[in-house]
């Protein structure tokens, strides 16, 4: 296996640990000491997790850079607990290019940090980040240190990606995303494929996805743009969600205390459920919307500027119809389901040069 590495600072820098064995391959990058502050970008990635560089807590920073073979590779899977992760696809092919910034308290901390590379005759690619306690390396976070990863891939590799308090982040894919952590952002753009999400706090911002999304998070708001392709499914449960520009024919998202907005087109047999129990739920259709059928239920009255056709009640739901201004022949009525158990639901339309406004 070969492998190109740059040093991004001067210092006194241990040799890598190569080791070969088993299914896999496994390269140790060990760093020592630390030098000079770091530039904003490193390796080339823009807008990619700038570089934190040192802290009060921190002082002591070391950086490689490496390129490695990653021919007939399949799947990589990156779990960092030791600090954030940015992935971004690339038009190189059957290469890795990682980036790992360390920092630490003191020297000898940093010369225990590792970050290992295993690659399996199966076509996944494993890439960790571990601490050296008591003679023995372990994966998890540790209080004043830490280890951010930056990845070129090809982009026609599935990614699986997990942090614990750091931010993660995915772009320019064509075999969709999973992404996890328990306390950081999650920032995916720009994605073919289904696109999962699981966290416990911080927020996401997911956009430009054509593919499935499923997203799942404790405390944190959402904000979701141009989707398409699938379905969308997005589930919080202290947080807000808004979502514009959502082209997928099942669009369902679920709060518990936050407010939800929908913005966008109405398509044809496509199926809304929008539902918060103690937030508002808002729902402007673009344009002119399909025909829909409308079930409601809120703690206040209906709040709609549509013109609705047969409104009855079901018992805590309103039912209601949209025809259309202009009924077309043949078109397939869409289902509109807004849930407020203790607010209001809103449902109006909005000019389309209002929605680019947003």
């Amino acid at each position: 296996m070969k492998c190109a590495e740059k040093r991004g600072m001067t210092g006194r820098v241990r040799r890598n640990n190569l080791v070969a064995g088993g299914t896999g391959i496994v390269l140790g990058l060990v760093l020592a000491t630390a030098g000079p502050a770091l530039a904003e970008n490193p390796g080339g990635f823009p807008n990619v997790l700038p570089a934190m560089g040192p802290t009060p807590e921190a002082p002591f920073i070391d950086r490689r850079e490496i390129v490695v073979p990653a021919r007939g590779a399949e799947l990589v899977r990156i779990d960092n607990l030791l600090g954030r992760v940015g992935i971004r696809g690339t038009g190189r092919p059957g290469e890795i290019h990682i980036v790992a910034e360390k920092r630490a308290g003191s020297a000898e901390t940093l010369a225990r940090l590792r970050v290992h590379y295993t690659a399996f005759e199966s076509g996944e690619i494993q890439i960790d980040t571990r601490v050296e306690l008591g003679g023995r390396e372990r994966s998890l976070p540790l209080a004043g240190s830490g280890i951010d990863l930056w990845l070129e891939v090809p982009p026609e590799v599935a990614i699986e990606a997990k942090t614990f308090g750091g931010d993660v982040s995915a772009s320019g894919l064509r075999a969709g995303a999973k992404l996890e952590t328990t306390g950081g952002r999650i920032g995916v753009s720009d994605v073919r494929g289904g696109v999962v999400t699981h966290q416990l706090r911080g927020g996401q911002k997911v956009a430009a996805v054509e593919g499935d999304v499923d997203l799942d998070g404790v405390e944190g708001d959402m904000d979701l743009k141009d989707l398409g392709g699938g379905r969308v499914d997005a589930r919080l449960v202290d947080g807000s969600i808004h979502a514009e520009d959502i082209r997928d024919d099942f669009v369902r998202l679920v709060t518990t205390t936050g407010q939800i907005v929908l913005i966008g087109v109405i398509r044809p047999a496509a199926h809304y459920d929008l539902r918060s129990y103690a937030g508002d739920v808002r729902f402007q259709p673009t344009g002119e919307p399909a025909p829909f059928e409308l079930r409601a239920r809120s703690a206040t009255a209906l709040a709609s500027a549509i013109p609705l056709h047969g409104s009855r009640r079901d018992g805590e739901w309103l039912r209601a119809e949209y025809l259309g201004r202009r009924p077309l022949p043949h078109t397939r009525t869409a289902l509109v389901e807004l849930s407020s158990t203790l607010g209001g639901v809103v449902i109006q339309i909005q000019p389309r040069a209002a929605a680019e406004l947003q």
